[in-house]
């Protein structure tokens, strides 16, 4: 979902600099064909010259010259050559403002704007001697052309730094759902398979010379299993990831069995008891996954720091929503440690304890609950917890499910 928002961000900014891109198109074909016209018009006023035709052929090389500076010194000594018999061919200059200040950058195209300028206002004063209207008018023109033409230009890029700036934000949205997913995956399972290992090497040390028992000898192979199970569940979710594909435990399956798949491999085994309440529906794709990414880090979480000895997670469907429910009956915490995570509560009307961020637009890290809180936003749900020193931990996520069902 993350990575779908940053990437529809970016498009947004590349559409933007593409809109630009097509209006500075258009104007560029717009101002050739305006300085064709006022061509035509020198021609109808002041009759066909060789200098008329040198500017054309001058001015028509601009799509075959490969130096634009080259290009445009030719296109002004012939413009020069043509308003020195020519009177009306003075103001071709107005769309020659523009093709310079598009063809150059701000430090070349200004002061050429200004050479220009003063050509101008030469060939005016030349023809229908000096008048404030010949200065003026030509000055006017240049300081339009210029404040158009550098506001397109700085608009423009702009747009183009706001593209790289939402490209670099997608960038760093995506590292984090990779992070999440490598922590909620990967290294979790990383993590349970040490547990059971360490589990098996401690009841292998206490052994004595004796042969072993039935009962220790199954469940040292039922604790190996499990290792070799969850080991084989990471190397297909690590290809997942890579392939950038949906997560495992959905592959063939929908939400209440994947969930039931991600209880049944953590290293409490059989202590951890996966329950549905009400009919399962389908809802969109993209929720079902991150669900199972939250239970996946929860169940973790409850495995490897809360001590207990029982955990239930149960998936319920209402009529509105779709509420996770993990709880444990382990050692607990004070809520208060949540704000060395970047986290806060809030109570409810009706007494329940939100998690939130303790400030606006804070930005979440990728792992732990504030990992978990991250995901659940994403998805535009809440996330309930209840806990304290000794007395277990709850947790509840609950996302909206309005508009989010699909058939099928």
């Amino acid at each position: 979902m993350i990575g779908r928002k940053a990437m529809h961000g970016h498009e947004l900014a590349r559409s933007r600099v593409d809109q630009l891109d097509r209006v500075w198109t258009a104007l560029g074909h717009s101002l050739h064909l305006l300085v064709f016209i006022l061509l035509a018009v020198t021609v109808a006023a002041d009759g066909m010259s060789w200098q008329v035709g040198a500017f054309a052929i001058a001015y028509a090389s601009g799509r075959i010259l490969p130096q634009r500076p080259l290009w445009m010194a030719l296109v002004l000594v012939c413009w020069v050559l043509i308003f020195i018999h020519a009177e009306s061919a003075v103001y071709i200059v107005f769309p020659l403002f523009f093709v310079a200040l598009g063809a150059f950058r701000a430090r070349v195209s200004v002061p050429l704007v200004i050479l220009m300028t003063a050509l101008a206002i030469y060939g005016i004063a030349r023809h229908l001697g000096w008048s404030p209207g010949g200065v003026i008018g030509p000055i006017i023109g240049a300081l339009v052309a210029i404040a158009l033409g550098l506001g397109f230009r700085m608009l423009r890029v702009e747009a183009k730094a706001r593209e790289k700036e939402s490209h670099r934000a997608g960038e760093m949205q995506e590292r984090a759902r990779i992070a999440g997913d490598i922590h909620d995956t990967v290294a979790q399972g990383l993590s349970s398979i040490n547990m059971l290992l360490h589990s098996i090497e401690g009841q292998i040390s206490s052994l004595d010379a004796s042969p072993l028992d039935p009962e220790t000898k199954n469940q040292l192979v039922r604790q190996i299993h499990l290792a070799q199970t969850t080991a084989q569940d990471n190397l297909l979710e690590t290809r997942r990831i890579i392939a950038a594909l949906q997560p495992s435990p959905m592959m063939g399956a929908d939400l209440p069995v994947a969930l039931a798949r991600v209880t049944s491999s953590s290293p409490l085994g059989q202590a951890v008891v996966f329950d549905v309440d009400g009919e399962p529906r389908n809802v969109d794709a993209a929720v079902e996954q991150e669900l199972v990414r939250i239970a996946q880090s929860l169940v973790s979480n409850v495995a490897r720091h809360a001590q207990a000895t029982r955990a239930r997670v149960t998936l319920t469907y209402q009529p509105e929503e779709i509420v996770l429910d993990v709880v444990d009956n382990g050692e607990g915490f004070d809520p208060a440690t949540l704000q060395e995570m970047g986290l806060g509560t809030r109570r409810t009307a009706e007494g329940t304890m939100v998690v939130q961020t303790t400030t606006a637009g804070t930005e979440l890290a990728a792992t732990g609950l504030p990992g978990v809180l991250r995901r659940v936003k994403s998805i535009r749900g809440a996330m309930a917890l209840e806990t304290a020193p000794g007395a277990g931990c709850g947790v509840a996520v609950r996302v909206p499910t309005g508009n989010l069902e699909r058939h099928g």
